[in-house]
């Protein structure tokens, strides 16, 4: 295990007292275990955050998955939702989101959001570098939604944050060029105050960009077979077999202890024999994975905005809610596991007896060039906290001491500036995602990022043992009048305040 790897579960799963918690830490329990200044808030906390930690400490048990067992149902594939070409070579989508109803195999079929009438989730969009789209999204829900492409670099009116509301019943219309190179992206709902909710509901799907990329041609690319999308979510579920929905104040958020992938519990796919290839999105609300691949090699080809430069073979992957990875597995003739240090086994690669086309894995896949330090026009700095005062026992999570506001805007970027943003974090575990761009990462505690943080991100873990610097152009879109987002994508946080807003100006 790295030393990176080695911090964040350090700081997830951290004893107290001799008693070891699990990283699902009440808000009682932080009162007295995140800093001192909580200690004096009042005698009694004491008391009352004991039993919550003995509490924690038993139920936070999840439902592992034994390595010895076959798994139990096949692995659900989401659908790829193709185009529809006009005239002028515009590629048009149609989502639609609303409820329905999924079998997890409780008591009951599950409520659920979902795009399109799937049970769960939403269709793959499979979007092309180069085309212009048009994305309708109609909202058949009873409440409020937003459709977010996270990831992508899009004009503020098409990005879909939490200005883009779609009443019920009513469509949004997403209208713009893809300008990205090749990376796999994702789409879920962003309302304040409700994004949690609506996504561990099920409303999330994945997008897939492609380009001309000479290494795509050497790389698994045949989707469901030997590309496979892996939609990772834990959650809970009521006696009747309703999902349990909660928000948790604390460090980490919400933790829940039924894994999911695409919908499915214990799921196993078929896959050829030789070079598998898994699109790995974390779509929880909060909890961070840490994976692994027994029975196999693991190579990281592919981070948040596309592939790496050069395939990076890995021990273990950190994946943090709203992070992707792209992984490239090799099977051989036995089964293979993607394996999650907490809750066990994740997904079952089970050899179908087929031969994969693919050989070996190219030595190049893209060019990144390294963003100059003489770019850099403006320097800021993010610190992410629990702002409570002396005399509060809720929490202020918020960004430099300010909670979301929609009607404040935090700052103003020039169109064509480059700048470097430091990220910091006192209290628990944070997931920096700024709207709109892709960063690279400078510098992880003063160091150089390792290879697989090396590329493009959208997403960055930081807590009070990771401080991250990152450094991102702002050349493409501007807009005097909506912004775009920063916050936690540890959702809870995002939900409760930590998150701010931005326009990109242009005033030249």
């Amino acid at each position: 295990m790295d030393n990176r790897s080695y911090q964040v579960m350090r700081t997830e799963f951290a004893p107290l007292n001799g008693v070891r918690t699990t990283g699902r830490r009440h808000a009682a329990y932080e009162l007295f275990a995140g800093s001192a200044r909580r200690l004096l808030i009042n005698a009694g906390v004491f008391f009352w955050a004991v039993l919550a930690i003995a509490s924690l400490a038993a139920c936070d048990t999840a439902d592992e998955a034994a390595l010895d067992t076959p798994a139990a149902a096949p692995l659900s594939i989401p659908a790829l939702l193709e185009p529809a070409f006009d005239g002028a070579g515009v590629a048009h989508y149609e989502l639609k989101i609303g409820e329905s109803r999924h079998d997890y195999g409780q008591t009951a079929l599950t409520d659920t959001f979902s795009y399109n009438g799937m049970s769960v989730l939403g269709p793959t969009l499979r979007l092309r570098t180069g085309d212009s789209v048009v994305i309708s999204v109609t909202n058949e829900l009873d409440e409020v939604t937003t459709t977010h492409w996270h990831g992508a670099d899009v004009p503020a009116e098409d990005d879909g944050g939490p200005h883009s509301l779609i009443q019920p019943g009513t469509t949004w219309i997403a209208d713009f060029d893809v300008i990205q190179p090749a990376a796999t992206l994702w789409y879920h709902p962003h309302v304040h105050g409700s994004t949690a909710e609506q996504v561990y509901r099920g409303a999330a799907g994945l997008i897939i960009i492609e380009d001309d990329n000479p290494a795509a041609a050497t790389l698994p690319a045949t989707y469901g077979v030997d590309d496979i999308p892996v939609i990772i979510q834990d959650k809970d579920f009521t006696g009747d077999g309703q999902l349990d929905f909660a928000i948790d104040e604390g460090d980490n958020g919400k933790l829940y202890t039924t894994l999911t992938v695409n919908g499915t519990i214990n799921p196993f796919v078929d896959v050829p024999e030789g070079l598998v290839r898994l699109r790995l999105l974390n779509g929880s609300q909060a909890r961070i994975y840490h994976l692994s691949v027994e029975g196999a090699g693991m190579t990281m080809i592919a981070s948040d905005g596309g592939y790496l430069a050069s395939p990076v073979a890995l021990e273990q992957l950190v994946l943090a809610p709203g992070d992707r990875a792209e992984i490239v597995v090799n099977v051989g003739m036995e089964s293979a596991a993607l394996v999650d240090s907490r809750l066990g086994r994740v997904l079952e690669l089970r050899p179908n007896g087929s031969a994969s086309g693919t050989g070996s894995l190219p030595d190049k896949l893209a060019t990144i060039k390294r963003i100059s330090a003489s770019e850099i026009t403006v320097d800021r700095r993010f610190d992410m906290d629990d702002e409570r005062n002396f005399w509060e026992f809720g929490p202020r999570w918020a960004i430099n001491g300010a909670q979301f506001d929609m009607s404040r805007i935090d700052f103003r970027v020039q169109l064509g500036d480059t700048e470097r943003w430091t990220l910091s974090g006192d209290d628990g575990q944070h997931v920096f995602h700024p709207h709109q761009i892709q960063f690279q990462i400078l510098s992880i505690n003063g160091e150089p990022p390792p290879p697989e943080e090396s590329g493009w991100e959208d997403t960055v873990l930081v807590n009070d043992e990771r401080k991250v610097v990152i450094v991102a152009r702002f050349n493409t879109f501007a807009a005097e009048d909506i912004p775009y987002m920063f916050h936690c994508h540890i959702l809870d946080h995002e939900d409760l305040g930590m998150m701010g807003q931005f326009l990109v100006i242009d005033d030249e």
